[in-house]
């Protein structure tokens, strides 16, 4: 090794003085912080896709059951992710069943987790690897597309987050109540979606690598306290102690799992390296520029400083690739992008770090580092944009959304819908106008809704006369 070489890996691996920012910096700094989370937000709306007549409909169905106090246990694991549906339901009877109900709980969690990041960033790393990390957060294109649609990724990073953020800040000061309100929010985590249980372990390695018995004790203790309540409901209202695993039985006899096993080599070992490794609307550059610094990171970082984003990122990724929701058959757990959408935050803060420490190292080389870094925000947000309202069943929900317009313009209260038409089309117009009276008539129905030529929902008969020019243009009609 050259003495060269000898300088570079011992200036990464010390507390280096180099990288202490500027006075004006400081100053400057909660002024910077507060413009990422402004911009993250704006982002998000401009990046709006709203309804996709999927998932989201699932759990909004679920989510006006606990909001008119109808909600019991069904076997399905959409119904079982109360960390999504209890505050949906309770948006829902604040504020009515609406669009923008159903969306505002993603969109406030995806944009809470930038300040989220960033304040967890600065106590791990400083604050310029805080507000660095931040700006990958803010332009990342899994976040962007993720934050107005209802899926339960962006509410589990949240509740991550704050989890990590008790670890982290007071995990020290105050380890017993820090432990319990991290277990108690990473169990919420778990209850939106399974698989971020498994940054418990990661941070009760760290916990125990710390020699802080009373916090890993804490972080027991808050992760029973929900698991245990929510068996007990389970057995007090449907006698099944084991009624989440027996929802799993059930989802595991999906086509999406007989599929992961079918293709047992290409899901193990191809799937997510595909997704990650290789730049895509939905990953942007941002995954493929963490994942190169983190080679540096892992090599160079000293291991007390890298341990809890490592753990953090790493034993969640491998329970989502070779991990089975099946305690007597291997059934691997289906792939998608959003599914790791919880695990880039520690990469992130990781490959800031590695930024930060290359440009105190080499001042000269900061123009290129920056220019690099900030054609990875402008593509993260540029795909973000670009694949905003595509997809799904997005374009029959822009149909749909163009007829609640008009009904509520003309005073339509009823609507049919002619034939066996899609069962999401009923749900998602039910969201986009609660008001509008279903009907299972077409003759007495104030409008029959049908398929028009290109198989979009359209208006195919009337009983009232429609205006033909209305505030959003002129209606659907049969072609």
């Amino acid at each position: 090794m050259t003495v060269r070489w000898q300088h570079v890996v011992s200036s990464f691996g010390r507390d280096y003085q180099e990288a202490s920012p500027p006075a004006d910096f400081e100053d400057r700094y909660w002024n910077y912080f507060g413009f990422i989370v402004v911009a993250a937000f704006l982002m998000r709306l401009a990046c709006y896709t709203g309804l996709i007549a999927s998932d989201d409909l699932g759990y909004s169905q679920f989510a006006q059951l606990i909001a008119q106090l109808h909600y019991k246990p069904e076997l399905h694991h959409y119904a079982l992710r109360y960390g999504l549906i209890v505050p949906l339901g309770a948006l829902y009877a604040l504020f009515g069943v609406r669009e923008w109900t159903t969306i505002l709980l993603p969109l406030v969690a995806s944009t809470a987790s930038v300040p989220a990041v960033m304040l967890i960033g600065n106590k791990l790393f400083g604050r310029r690897v805080a507000l660095l990390a931040g700006l990958l957060v803010a332009t990342f294109p899994g976040e962007l597309q993720y934050a107005t649609i209802l899926v339960p990724e962006p509410v589990a990073e949240f509740y991550a987050l704050v989890a990590i953020l008790a670890y982290v800040y007071w995990g020290t000061s105050n380890p017993e109540r820090a432990g319990v309100l991290c277990g108690f929010c990473l169990g919420m985590a778990y209850l939106t979606k399974e698989p971020t249980l498994f940054i418990a372990p990661a941070l009760m390695i760290d916990a125990l690598a710390m020699r802080r018995r009373r916090l890993f004790g804490g972080i027991s203790a808050g992760l029973l306290m929900v698991v245990g309540a929510e068996h007990a409901y389970y057995l007090a209202v449907t006698g099944d102690l084991l009624f989440r695993s027996h929802a799993m039985i059930v989802h595991n006899r999906t086509i999406e799992a007989v599929r992961a096993n079918r293709y047992l080599f290409w899901r193990l070992f191809k799937v997510y390296p595909r997704i990650m490794l290789r730049p895509s609307l939905d990953e942007g550059l941002h995954s493929l520029f963490a994942l190169l610094l983190l080679i540096p990171a892992c090599l160079l970082l000293p291991f007390k400083k890298s341990r809890l984003p490592l753990l953090w990122a790493a034993l969640p990724l491998i329970y989502l690739n070779f991990g089975t929701s099946s305690f007597t058959h291997y059934w691997l757990l289906p792939a998608d992008e959003r599914y790791v959408l919880f695990i880039y935050p520690p990469l992130f803060m990781l490959a800031a770090e590695v930024l930060v420490r290359w440009w105190s190292l080499r001042p000269m080389a900061v123009p290129l580092f920056g220019f690099v870094f900030a054609v990875v925000l402008a593509s993260g947000f540029y795909c973000g944009f670009v694949s905003r309202a595509r997809g799904w069943r997005t374009g029959a929900v822009s149909e749909l959304r163009i007829i609640a317009e008009i009904a509520r313009n003309n005073n339509i209260h009823s609507v049919a819908f002619a034939g066996d038409q899609p069962e999401e089309w009923r749900e998602a117009l039910g969201i986009l106008d609660h008001d509008l009276q279903p009907d299972t008539d077409p003759k007495t129905a104030d409008i029959t809704i049908g398929p028009d030529a290109l198989g979009d929902p359209s208006v195919v008969s009337r009983k009232t006369i429609v205006a033909r020019q209305s505030s959003v243009g002129n209606p659907p009609t049969p072609r």
